[in-house]
């Protein structure tokens, strides 16, 4: 299970990764560029893009599995009703889940962005440096939200990739979540049944 865990995350993040990367550049162009430019130099630029996209896949992969094994997910009602009810609501937790995996892998990827323009990795000042707005400000209360906004930038095209690649790596995530449901044999559990 989590070989296939490290599998699908490696391919949500590279497809954030292209997502992300779809303005100003595809990231696929910057590898095969050749000179510098204000962002340094292209094809460095378009591989720790990639890298920063494929690590935090394989990092929030295992991560994001153990959260969902470590939830106690909700029951199914018996019943013909019932079941239609109950696989569309499989169908949307699946959603949510392929969502809220993108945006970890998003999160994770923005942290592994700003690290190497903070550590030199990628050359600082650029239009698409993260930190360059909280280097330049003067105002020390700004910084907080200037950091949640360098976060928040990539939580749009992470949404757009997990939702995109939902039919792909959601249904399998959703069985992770729903392996931990209890079972529901007895009328009063159908009436208490927790809700996602």
């Amino acid at each position: 299970m989590y070989a296939r865990l490290l599998g699908i995350g490696a391919i949500y993040g590279f497809g954030f990764t292209l997502i992300k990367s779809l303005f100003p550049s595809p990231v696929l162009l910057l590898l095969l560029a050749e000179g510098p430019s204000t962002e340094g130099d292209l094809a460095v630029l378009g591989s720790v893009y990639i890298a920063s996209g494929l690590i935090a896949g394989i990092i929030a992969g295992p991560l994001f599995g153990v959260l969902l094994l470590r939830r106690r997910g909700s029951g199914t009602n018996v019943g013909g009703f019932s079941a239609v009810q109950s696989a569309g609501a499989d169908l949307w937790r699946a959603l949510v889940l392929s969502l809220v995996f993108a945006l970890l892998i998003g999160l994770i990827s923005g942290l592994l962005t700003m690290g190497a323009y903070q550590f030199g990795v990628l050359p600082s000042g650029g239009v698409l440096d993260p930190l360059s707005p909280i280097r330049n400000s003067n105002f020390p209360t700004g910084v907080p939200l200037l950091v949640a906004w360098a976060l928040a930038r990539d939580l749009l095209p992470a949404m757009l990739a997990g939702l995109l690649l939902a039919p792909f790596g959601g249904g399998f995530l959703y069985r992770i979540y729903a392996s931990r449901r209890p079972p529901k044999d007895t009328p009063h559990n159908r009436f208490f049944e927790e809700d996602f």
